[in-house]
């Protein structure tokens, strides 16, 4: 039996300029699937049978319009539009899966999303380390990752959720234009990380690393520093560690930093479909690599997080994006994506129920982020519960990569030992 339910009450949408841009990236790749996001879910036990996973999905849907529409129309104005023959069963998968979860991500990645359909799709992994996994992964373009974050928080969080909302910042207010112009120059080139050095291979494998927060609310506490960066500190010191002769005294990259993406949101707060279509523009953020002293470093990373400037920068998004051609935006593109500007990219994403499924409450949630052509690593956590799950999706290509949720996890240790010295009082400046 077909489900109807999220059909119909929503009727054709325009793609968005960052829908359009986001599909022309996904070109720019030998797999469209190098543009799909989501999360895995690990769950204890013993899997469930498809038929009562199916059953789950279906009763879940009602409250999800969005994923009932499909990309339609022509190239020049394309557009999303309800399937007329949408059925939650051509959208449920089944893998195999492996213990080691690495494994299972790369197998997920390769996953199709079938362009005549809505563009997403629930696996059922059999295994996922030392349970069962659940996956749900869409096109970039037709979801950003806190409307993904959204759908699985609705899809396999508590019964009694409501409708789900993406968070904003906070309603748009004037653009302070003098403040943010700075802000919109083209990065400067970047020649001297040595990841750079290597031919991409454009496959990618993920590695993960998984702290329980109560120790970074401590270091936060010493610190004065938030989780995110926190987190950005310790992506800093692991990159530092990769590569250390980069950073050295004498090193090309001594007293410079690596230019990385961080995604914000630009959804209008009354955005009547919030979980479709992409409504993520980027911040800039230099992570300080080449700042010899790491209290400087965290102070640096405090400045660039600043909730004012990144809701200022939000604002001004919001405006330029809604009026900004689509012909203007793809020029732009090349220089947005290009890893030798902008090398890697970051993002920072919370869950704020617990997920599960069965009444067995999910062990991780692991992000599993798009893989933005050229750039040699993308990082990406996520908080659930009182956990932090960190994925390092690199190059295949690039050696050592793999030893990066180590040098993080050693990191943050160091980072505990020095700031219960008194290294970090007040590294972090005051908003």
């Amino acid at each position: 039996m077909r489900s109807s339910g999220p059909v119909r009450s929503s009727g054709a949408v325009p793609l968005s300029v960052l829908d359009r841009l986001s599909l022309d990236v996904a070109a720019l790749h030998a797999t469209d699937s190098a543009l799909h996001l989501g999360g895995l879910v690990v769950i204890d036990g013993e899997p469930p049978s498809r038929a009562r996973v199916l059953d789950h999905l279906r009763r879940r849907l009602d409250l999800l319009p969005e994923l009932g529409h499909r990309l339609a129309g022509s190239t020049g104005r394309p557009h999303w539009e309800p399937d007329p023959r949408f059925d939650p069963d051509r959208h449920l998968y089944e893998l195999p899966g492996a213990t080691d979860l690495s494994a299972v991500t790369a197998e997920l990645s390769r996953q199709p999303l079938p362009r005549h359909r809505p563009l997403w799709g629930l696996w059922l992994v059999h295994r996922a380390g030392g349970g069962y996994g659940l996956c749900y992964r869409a096109h970039h373009a037709f979801q950003d990752g806190a409307a993904a974050v959204a759908t699985l928080e609705h899809l396999l969080g508590p019964e009694e959720l409501p409708r789900p909302r993406v968070l904003t910042f906070r309603p748009p207010r004037p653009v302070a234009w003098a403040h943010v112009l700075p802000e919109f120059r083209p990065p400067r080139p970047v020649g001297w990380w040595s990841a750079l050095g290597t031919r991409p291979s454009l496959t990618y494998a993920a590695t993960f690393a998984d702290v329980d927060t109560a120790r970074l609310h401590a270091l936060g506490r010493l610190t004065g520093a938030t989780v995110p960066q926190l987190c950005l500190a310790l992506t800093t010191e692991a990159l530092r560690a990769w590569h250390p002769h980069d950073w050295d005294p004498g090193g090309p990259g001594h007293g410079r930093g690596l230019r990385t993406n961080l995604g914000i949101s630009v959804r209008d707060p009354e955005d009547p479909r919030p979980l479709l279509g992409n409504r993520v523009a980027v911040a800039g953020i230099d992570l300080p690599c080449g700042e010899p002293d790491p209290a400087r470093r965290l102070d640096r990373l405090g400045r660039d997080l600043d909730p004012n400037r990144l809701a200022r920068l939000a604002d001004a998004h919001r405006v330029v994006l809604r009026r900004l051609p689509y012909r203007i935006g793809k020029l732009a593109l090349a220089r947005s994506v290009d890893a030798r500007c902008t090398p890697l990219s970051v993002a920072d994403l919370r869950v704020r129920r617990p997920l599960g499924f069965g009444g067995v409450p999910a062990s991780g949630v692991y992000a599993l982020p798009v893989m933005v052509p050229g750039q040699p690593l993308f990082v990406a956590w996520v908080v659930h519960r009182r956990r932090l799950h960190v994925t390092f999706l690199a190059d295949r290509a690039l050696a050592g990569a793999d030893r990066l949720p180590g040098a993080w996890l050693a990191a943050l240790t160091e980072h505990e030992r020095s700031a219960g010295e008194g290294a970090f009082a007040g590294a972090v400046a005051a908003p």
